[in-house]
């Protein structure tokens, strides 16, 4: 599995066993880990499929994802969000499928990164998105790649009524560490002085390490009861 797996892996491995969905989920390693753990997984994709094809299912999660609502304990979007065109939809039917209290779990590239941002000022694009990419056959989905940044999951998961519990980094990046102090005081200082909770949320979670630093993050929340 990937780095990125991994971590969502380790954040649930030890959670209560309950009905999970791995939308957009590949060759399906991430949900094979978990089902040995004792999750009941469900898994779907539109240009791929897993190995292990039971409870699996072909559709679009970027149109309508096939299940009843409140069906899962858990859901699992990773490193999909790129290739989503409609992301307003996709977030309207991860929340819609998932249990009251039930926990998402999103994964992406980390466009906010220090060292992602210098890449951006030098080049005109974002390292993860580069407009001139090697496609590789069969690979239809990179015919849809477009940047997302924590800043609009975060209007996301809030506007369908879900709380960030956690964000974390699959790996710490060692490029631009010098400068992430003086730029996490910068936010710091913004933080003390707005009164606007909502934006006080975002502006402690960007001011992270984890945003600042990390390579890929997951975005862990909860909806509410």
């Amino acid at each position: 599995m990937k780095d990125v797996h991994i971590a969502i892996y380790n954040l649930l491995k030890d959670k209560k066993r309950g009905q999970l969905l791995d939308a957009a989920c590949g060759t399906g390693g991430l949900g094979d880990a978990l089902s040995e753990r004792g999750f009941k997984v469900f898994s779907v994709d539109f240009l791929d499929c897993p190995e292990n094809k039971s409870r699996f299912v072909t559709a679009d999660i970027g149109s309508s994802i096939p299940y009843k609502g409140e069906a899962f304990d858990y859901v699992i979007c990773a490193e999909s969000l790129q290739y989503i065109e409609n992301r307003e939809r996709l977030f309207s039917e991860l929340n819609r499928v998932l249990k009251r209290g039930g926990t998402l779990i999103i994964s992406l590239p980390n466009i906010l990164a220090i060292s992602s941002r210098f890449y951006f000022l030098r080049r005109g694009y974002f390292p993860h998105f580069k407009p001139v990419r090697t496609m590789i056959e069969n690979r239809r989905w990179d015919n849809v790649y477009n940047p997302v940044s924590f800043v609009e999951v975060f209007q996301l998961i809030k506007r369908n009524g879900l709380e960030i519990k956690g964000v974390f980094a699959s790996r710490i990046t060692i490029k631009g560490w010098w400068l992430y102090p003086f730029i996490k005081a910068l936010y710091l200082i913004g933080f003390l002085f707005d009164k606007n909770m909502g934006k006080a949320e975002l502006i402690r979670w960007l001011a992270s390490e984890e945003l600042l630093r990390g390579d890929h993050i997951v975005i862990c929340s909860v909806k509410r009861s």
